[in-house]
């Protein structure tokens, strides 16, 4: 007899009687043969199951100054897969000397996408950037996303003497961030 558990976020329920039960996936966007462990037996001295699945799709954000494909790569930004929280999952990703960050093993199907969730958490120390979760979905094996991380705006920075009012001084600050 199958059961089919519905899964969602990641956990599921349903009875089982113990016995030896082999197991299939059905999850948009992963490679459902990948399964694993493809075979459980299940018994009374436990109640939790784990299984794990992967996919074969490939996410790449090109971050340039303009957020399109003919900018200035930004070489050094970074970013992390995520839930729709912003809790973090996996390692971070770097930009490179063409500005792409690549995830790999994504998600992806034709009719029923899901969404793949990231965020950015540094820039190349130069560029501003948006660091809010974001979203896209993986209609195709491949797929890139333009980013865009706009150079910081100019600042006015003014230095004078503190006992002598509005006395402007000649000579040079550090700011470190």
């Amino acid at each position: 007899m199958a059961k089919t558990v519905t899964i969602t976020n990641g956990t599921g329920q349903t009875e089982l009687i113990n016995d030896t039960y082999t197991v299939t996936a059905e999850v948009p966007g992963y490679d459902n043969s990948t399964i694993n462990p493809s075979s459980i037996t299940v018994d009374a001295a436990t109640n939790t199951y784990a299984f794990t699945i992967s996919s074969t799709g490939t996410l790449t954000l090109h971050v340039t100054d303009t957020g399109t494909a003919s900018g200035t790569p930004i070489v050094g930004a970074t970013f992390i897969r995520t839930d729709s929280e912003g809790n973090e999952y996996g390692t971070v990703i770097t930009t490179d000397e063409h500005g792409n960050a690549v995830f790999n093993n994504v998600p992806y199907d034709t009719t029923n996408a899901p969404l793949i969730y990231y965020k950015q958490t540094a820039s190349d120390g130069d560029h501003e950037f948006d660091s809010t979760v974001q979203s896209t979905s993986l209609t195709t094996q491949t797929a890139t996303v333009e980013i865009i991380n706009q150079p910081g705006a100019p600042r006015t920075i003014n230095l004078t003497d503190a006992n002598y009012a509005n006395l402007p001084i000649t000579g040079s600050l550090t700011l470190t961030n």
